[in-house]
């Protein structure tokens, strides 16, 4: 089999490697992607947009770079996806919302542009639900990415960043950039088989990004494994990579947070978690069992008071969601207007209560060298009957959020894995938590956990 062939199922950093050998052209990698996303996606349900010649002009430059041995970067010339919340300068950034088909920026997203700065590729914008408010994924205006691991029955990608898990984990880019408010990368991650890494809040620049929860939102990467998200954080970050060589697991100290995030998981999902954590401690981990009082005070305090996440995003879009109600998917239309029952005492009561908790919580994570927790309880379920809306969706939703908002509301850092399969051919994650600014501990300890599983 010719070799650009199996471009797409290469991960980001081989393609690199090929393409600083010399093996790989950056513009006919280019277009293999390209000419894949319009085979597989021509309903544009991935991609909600695609930049070909934005894309074809930056292989070419990365092209003329590789051949004056001037590449600026590992990554230069490798094509990826951006979330359609991240400007790129004359598109529309719509947010995933009819609403927003007009809001064309005149510059990149600081991120964005730092990565051409780097030579990386745009392909395109991938789909996500109204203004990045579900962990599910589905977006009836613009149609929802199925979940490419049930080849017979249209499934939810996760969400917010659906089309961007969706676009790596069907070898339409080889790595995505994502946004993550109450676990947008993880979940999507999970739920492809990809690796999700959730950056501390302020690490990377959200300039240029379509804001849900100011307070809240973050960016990360979505990649086929641990050593491209180490890169791709770098690249955008500014600093050197976190060192993966030797990464192993014996003497590490991972807690087994006991409490709600174990709680009301699909026997599948249980199924594959023990595999895995026992593979973990079979591979020299110690495996402690830890009751992790402040994930279940955190989510006491939000269930009972309510988070402040839809005041905030009621307060950026409210007035544009009231002036075409109709417009909007109504699920997510009445989770923003719950922000309307949130008084400013009310969210400013939560913040402080979380940030209580929150200095307890990393004085625990002390003691450990990362968090164990099931990223997603459930597998995804089928599109068609969400869609409606109503309490299916609601539960779902809930569900989905559960653990990985207890991140971003606890300031952490988070990194989910893929771990194994429900039974049903369907990904299974495992979440990884560490206190913040931890993203490189996280990324090597990643790494040995990455090779005891597939060991």
């Amino acid at each position: 089999m010719p070799m650009d062939r199996l471009w797409h199922e290469m991960t980001a950093l081989a393609l690199g490697a090929g393409i600083g050998s010399g093996r790989i052209d950056p513009v006919e990698l280019t277009q293999h992607f390209l000419e894949r996303i319009r085979e597989q996606d021509p309903d544009h349900r991935i991609y909600l947009t695609r930049t070909e010649d934005r894309a074809l002009g930056e292989a070419a430059a990365a092209r003329a770079r590789a051949r004056a041995g001037t590449r600026r970067a590992l990554l230069d010339g490798v094509p990826i996806s951006w979330k359609d919340c991240y400007d790129v300068a004359g598109v529309a950034t719509t947010g995933g919302s009819p609403l927003l088909a007009e809001n064309i920026p005149e510059r990149d997203a600081a991120l964005v542009g730092r990565a051409t700065n780097r030579g990386l590729v745009c392909l395109g914008k991938t789909n996500l639900p109204d203004f990045a408010f579900s962990g599910l994924g589905i977006n009836p205006h613009f149609g929802t990415p199925a979940n490419p691991f049930d080849a017979d029955l249209p499934r939810i990608p996760g969400g917010s960043s659906a089309g961007a898990a969706v676009s790596v984990a069907r070898g339409l880019g080889s790595a995505a950039l994502g946004s993550d408010t109450g676990g947008s990368v993880r979940i999507p991650a999970a739920r492809n088989g990809l690796v999700g890494l959730t950056t501390t809040f302020g690490l990377l620049s959200t300039r240029g990004l379509t804001p849900l929860s100011p307070s809240l939102d973050s960016a990360g990467p979505l990649t086929r494994d641990v050593a491209d998200a180490n890169a791709l954080l770098a690249l955008l970050a500014d600093r050197a990579p976190a060192d993966l060589e030797g990464a192993g697991l014996e003497g590490r100290r991972l807690a087994r947070a006991q409490g709600v995030v174990w709680q009301d998981l699909e026997p599948g999902v249980a199924r594959a978690l023990e595999a895995a954590i026992e593979r973990l401690a079979r591979a020299g981990a110690e495996i402690v069992e830890e009751r992790v009082v402040e994930f279940d005070q955190a989510t006491e305090l939000l269930d009972r008071k309510g988070s402040y996440v839809s005041a905030e995003a009621y307060a950026l879009w409210g007035e544009l969601i009231e002036s075409a109600p109709d417009k909007v998917f109504r699920p997510i239309a009445e989770r923003m207007r719950l922000g309307l029952e949130i008084s400013a005492a009310q969210s400013e009561g939560v913040r402080i209560a979380l940030a209580r908790i929150s200095e307890r919580l990393h004085g625990r994570m002390a003691s450990f060298d990362a968090l164990l927790c099931p990223t997603v309880a459930i597998s995804p379920p089928p599109i068609a009957e969400l869609e409606p809306g109503g309490e299916a969706y609601l539960a779902a939703n809930n569900r989905a959020l559960r653990n990985t908002r207890l991140g971003n509301f606890l300031n952490c850092s988070a990194l989910t894995l893929p771990c194994g399969e429900d039974g049903r051919g369907l990904p299974v994650g495992l979440m990884l938590m560490a206190p913040p600014f931890a993203e490189n501990r996280l990324l090597h300890l990643g790494k040995a956990i990455e090779a005891a599983l597939l060991d």
